[in-house]
């Protein structure tokens, strides 16, 4: 009798061996490719979220400063002085924004907010007409005719 030889079992074999060596490679593949392109995702999400910080502070700078700068028009006198004084600290951080703008972190962005928020509600606070400083009405003339040596109740007398 002859016996017949099976090669099923080494076919199994060779099967398992292909896709071994497959998911050995798609796994280092894979481990590589996550290697480069995870630290190059993340640059890239930081770049963009300090840009939308940017952008962000931009657009709450702007609308303080045209907010503050029409309420200084509007307003009365005690209140549009002190609308005034807002403006002009934001015109002068407006030369800051234009030469430092663009190297600010988004630390220093939130920072800047805060600082932006805190006039905006001060401004929000003069608006309505509840100025931290009162007008004083002051009549010199007393005064003069005192410097002049004019007696006050001689001239009223008269």
């Amino acid at each position: 009798m002859a016996r017949i030889k099976i090669e099923s079992a080494k076919f199994k074999k060779d099967y398992m061996m292909f896709f071994a060596f497959l998911l050995f490679f798609l796994i280092v593949g894979s481990e590589c490719f996550l290697a480069v392109w995870l630290p190059w995702h993340l640059k890239l999400e930081k770049t963009w979220a300090e840009n939308v910080a940017r952008q962000e502070l931009i657009d709450l700078f702007d609308s303080v400063r045209a907010g503050s700068r029409r309420g200084g028009e509007r307003l009365p006198v005690p209140s549009s002085a002190e609308s005034i004084l807002i403006c002009r600290s934001l015109d002068r951080a407006t030369g800051f924004m234009r030469q430092y703008g663009h190297s600010m972190s988004p630390e220093q962005c939130r920072d800047f907010m805060d600082v932006l928020n805190r006039l905006y509600t001060r401004y929000r606070y003069i608006a309505k007409s509840n100025a931290y400083s009162r007008s004083v009405n002051f009549s010199a003339d007393t005064y003069l005719k005192n410097l002049r040596g004019i007696d006050a109740k001689k001239s009223s007398g008269k």
